[in-house]
């Protein structure tokens, strides 16, 4: 029988899950147990072997409620999921409105800069193989890749299991310490409550992340195993957007007794040129998912649409681009893809001067023109 050390490994970080927490919530319960007279009256001594024994069973049982317990935080680990960027992006072009800054932020923090695409591709996978059988929506993606590497791919499995049962320790061991505050708590140990207290965020915080390494190596896992044995095709979408290539906006932002300043951003291949931010259209996006992914990825600013500025095209390096421009207004702050590129907001006046091309402070201007009165 041969050994197999990473799938030791899991089933190692599997059994700490439920023992390690669930030994140190016995540990900490009967010290609340041994404080109170009635039931430390009750209950009969165990000593030796059998006090091990009680010990054991008792950290089995409370790890179980506690990873029980912990299950409901995928809830919450699934519900920051739904709103990463590509979610950002879309609440922006439909409601006019960026989600709230404290959640923006718990999702950069976790996901970073991720746009669910591995998962989107990965169910497109699912879709075409589960098709024939009419099964499609019979098991989630997530569950689907894990039972399609058990069969193909063993080795990538592990890989993927390994994050999950990292995982699975850490969403325990926030329960522990959610007993732990409450405990200390009353008990006046208000320094331990403090401690487990400013724990508590690092604990989940691990935990997301270990989660969602463990989601996103399942996903690339298949997409890599189907690509490699070349059995499905998904069919390029065809263009909703015509003849359009590109998208972006002239943004604006107006403060209180303020002018009104317009951004401009260094063109990403020559830092001398100052553009507005504006980039290709991915496949099956919107061109105002586009504009408000371009402007957010260039400078970091999150902005709203007010209204179309009309297509135009011209040539760069002798290929063709048409691109829409819109009129967009500041709407929030972000985090801009590479920080190295400066922006720069400026009055009309300034914004003109500073512009490398024609084109640019046309548009300008008809921004000027368009833009709301308020």
């Amino acid at each position: 029988m041969d050994f197999e050390p990473q799938k030791f490994f899991v089933g190692l970080m599997d059994f700490f899950s439920i023992i390690l927490p669930g030994a140190l919530l016995t540990f900490l319960l009967r010290g609340e147990v041994a404080q109170t007279d009635w039931l430390a009256q009750r209950l009969p001594s165990l000593d030796g072997a059998k006090g091990w024994v009680a010990f054991l069973v008792a950290s089995y049982l409370l790890g179980h409620f506690a990873f029980l317990l912990g299950a409901w935080l995928d809830e919450l680990y699934d519900w920051l999921r739904s709103r990463t960027l590509n979610a950002q992006i879309k609440e922006l072009v439909h409601r006019g409105k960026p989600i709230r800054w404290w959640v923006r932020g718990l999702v950069w923090l976790v996901f970073k800069r991720e746009r669910n695409l591995a998962v989107k591709n990965a169910g497109k996978i699912k879709e075409l193989s589960l098709a024939q059988l009419q099964a499609k929506k019979t098991v989630n993606n997530f569950q689907w890749c894990k039972a399609l590497l058990t069969v193909e791919s063993p080795q990538s499995l592990a890989v993927v299991q390994r994050f999950e049962a990292d995982s699975k320790f850490f969403r325990c061991f926030v329960i522990v310490l959610l007993v732990v505050i409450g405990l200390s708590w009353h008990s006046n140990t208000r320094n331990v409550a403090i401690a487990a207290a400013a724990l508590l965020p690092l604990t989940m915080w691990r935990y997301m992340e270990q989660r969602f390494k463990a989601t996103n190596q399942a996903y690339w896992s298949v997409i890599t195993l189907t690509a490699q044995q070349r059995k499905i095709v998904i069919e390029k979408a065809a263009p909703a957007h015509g003849s359009l290539t590109h998208a972006g906006g002239v943004v604006f932002r107006k403060r209180w007794l303020r002018k009104t300043h317009y951004l401009l951003v260094e063109a990403s291949d020559d830092p001398s040129q100052w553009v507005l931010p504006k980039g290709k259209i991915e496949e099956g996006e919107e061109t105002r998912e586009t504009a408000v992914r371009e402007v957010h990825e260039e400078s970091g600013v999150w902005a709203r649409i007010h209204a179309e500025l009309g297509p135009r095209s011209y040539s760069v390096n002798e290929k063709p681009i048409t691109v829409q421009m819109f009129l967009m207004e500041q709407a929030a702050r972000g985090f801009r893809s590479d920080p190295r590129r400066r922006k720069a907001w400026l009055t009309l006046e300034k914004a003109k001067l500073r512009a490398t091309h024609t084109l640019t402070i046309e548009l300008l201007e008809l921004g000027e023109r368009k833009r709301p009165r308020k």
